[in-house]
């Protein structure tokens, strides 16, 4: 009888074993932390997992240091990519800058706006950088997909040429894990047309707002498709632009998406773990 419950003992000991292996494998390990970098009147966000670090867009010059401390806050030593969205300087200048102080495995960006490098002295240093380091550049269109360990990048646009650097920027929507993210660079209201048109499904829980809240973007139509529940302008303040345009930060609010600014208040950091998102603020 004794041997018979040690028997049954044992059994359950290691049916229970297995049940916590399956509880272990199957509960969710997403664990992503993502940030928009106030670099000023520029864009650069950190998408950062547990072994890889992807960069959509890198600031202005002026801004690195700023970017350097979002990095090393998030003990980042090696960047899998940098996504270009285009080559105005507010998104590119700081590129070069990241190269020297990171391993920098590869530089992407638009395929159409790359057809028209501008004579400029960011993209003369971008070059430089690249080929002193030896690194790829690859240059994307709308249906592109890659991956960078676990976090996934897919290319929704350029859909086609538009011959306008602005309108041919690099739109990216990043998978972590269940959460997805859009990074819409430059982009005006007929691209966002066109996204919708030649993509069945772009809903994203973050919407980064396109051209610092310009009134030439984030459409309504826009808004209904990728219905997120959170929005990121990055902008500076007291800027010369008067961005973000009122009308469109009314477009963003009356949506009922939750709206963060990085010239209010500063990096804006997005946690994602078990299925939940926090927001912390540099600013109050």
């Amino acid at each position: 009888m004794r041997r018979k419950t040690k028997v049954i003992i044992y059994l359950l000991f290691f049916i229970g074993i297995i049940i916590f292996a399956f509880v272990i494998q199957t509960f969710p390990k997403d664990d992503y932390t993502v940030t928009f970098v106030d670099v000023g009147q520029g864009d650069c966000s950190v998408i950062k997992s547990k072994n890889n670090c992807v960069l959509v867009d890198a600031g202005t010059r002026k801004d690195a240091r700023a970017v350097r401390i979002a990095l090393d806050r998030l003990s980042v030593k090696s960047i899998d990519a940098i996504v270009l969205s285009h080559l105005d300087s507010d998104h590119i200048s700081g590129t070069s800058r990241l190269i020297n102080d990171y391993e920098v495995k590869k530089i992407i960006t638009s395929e159409t706006d790359a057809k028209y490098l501008p004579e400029s002295t960011d993209v003369d240093e971008l070059n430089t950088a690249l080929e002193l380091k030896n690194i790829p550049l690859k240059k994307v269109k709308s249906g592109d997909s890659f991956k960078a360990g676990d976090i996934g990048l897919s290319v929704l646009s350029p859909c086609k040429e538009y011959s306008d650097s602005n309108k041919d920027s690099a739109v990216v929507r990043v998978t972590l894990g269940k959460r997805s993210l859009m990074f819409t660079g430059d982009i005006t209201s007929d691209v966002e047309a066109d996204i919708i048109n030649n993509h069945k499904n772009i809903s994203s829980d973050i919407l980064k707002a396109a051209h610092h809240g310009s009134r030439t973007s984030t459409s309504g139509d826009f808004l209904n498709a990728v219905n997120p529940s959170f929005s990121v302008v990055s902008v500076s303040d007291y800027n010369t632009y008067n961005l973000p345009n009122l009308e469109t930060m009314n477009r963003l609010y009356g949506y009922g998406c939750k709206v963060y600014r990085t010239d209010e208040m500063g990096d804006i950091t997005f946690h994602f773990k078990n299925g939940k998102i926090d927001v912390e603020t540099e600013k109050a």
